[in-house]
């Protein structure tokens, strides 16, 4: 296995593909420090704020970071720590994170949905969502494939393991705190892009923005490609799930 990525996200935030937030779009490497009460580095930690004062950024109300790009083809893998924070005040359907897709030349207006995105539902309900179309066709839609119950204020892991493929020998898994909730196999789950998708975190609110504030914590962002164990990955071998309200 290769190691692609691994941002501590301790000190600063250089090397980051992107930080938007507030109406700013701007390289890792081109603010280190990040943007000013949005994306900046609070005790050794990510902290990720956005106010209801804010002004759009590329169509959403945002303060996310984008970590790097993937290979279109292949296993890989990402890890990242996240706490919500108990500030998070508003119910309305968030994301916190995805792997976005890297659109070819031309392809900048069309809308994919995420090749799998992770969505906040009343402060502390985590859904996972792919596709609703068959990769790799193209869909602005996705449907929720698992939904796991949370905690403000908690530190979680949550690792995101792909086989990425335009035909159905793909896989797809998600494990949160090494406990898988989402798995899926024999299904494509790539666009037929140049590029693969980039993994990114962060609060983004598309549809309202009827809150004071939102804020999450991110730290220890990792990216891998090829096979690898999952003690290397997690710190550990998967473990027995707890009750599921859905899958």
């Amino acid at each position: 296995m290769t190691q692609l990525f691994n941002f501590p996200l301790d000190t600063n935030l250089a090397g980051l593909l992107s930080l938007q937030a507030n109406g700013t779009t701007v390289t890792g490497n081109a603010s280190p420090a990040g943007i000013q009460e949005r994306v900046q580095i609070v005790d050794g930690t990510a902290r990720l704020s956005s106010y209801g004062s804010d002004a759009e950024t590329n169509f959403g109300y945002r303060s996310e970071i984008a970590f790097g790009r993937f290979p279109n083809s292949g296993e890989v893998w990402s890890s990242v720590d996240f706490m919500i924070d108990p500030l998070w005040t508003t119910s309305t359907v968030a994301s916190i994170g995805s792997w976005y897709p890297s659109p070819d030349g031309g392809e900048e207006s069309i809308i994919k949905h995420v090749n799998i995105g992770l969505r906040l539902v009343d402060k502390d309900t985590l859904f996972v969502n792919v596709p609703a179309a068959v990769l790799p066709a193209i869909s602005a839609t996705g449907k929720t494939v698992a939904v796991k119950k949370i905690e403000q204020g908690r530190w979680y892991n949550i690792t995101i393991r792909m086989n990425l493929q335009t035909t159905a020998v793909g896989w797809r898994e998600v494990y949160l705190d090494r406990v898988k909730i989402f798995g899926e196999y024999n299904v494509p789950t790539a666009y037929d892009d140049a590029n693969g998708p980039y993994f990114k975190m962060g609060p983004r609110t598309p549809l309202s923005h009827d809150y004071d504030m939102v804020r999450m914590w991110v730290r220890n962002a990792k990216q891998w490609f090829g096979n690898e164990s999952f003690s290397t990955i997690m710190g550990g071998v998967p473990v027995s799930s707890g009750r599921m309200l859905q899958q």
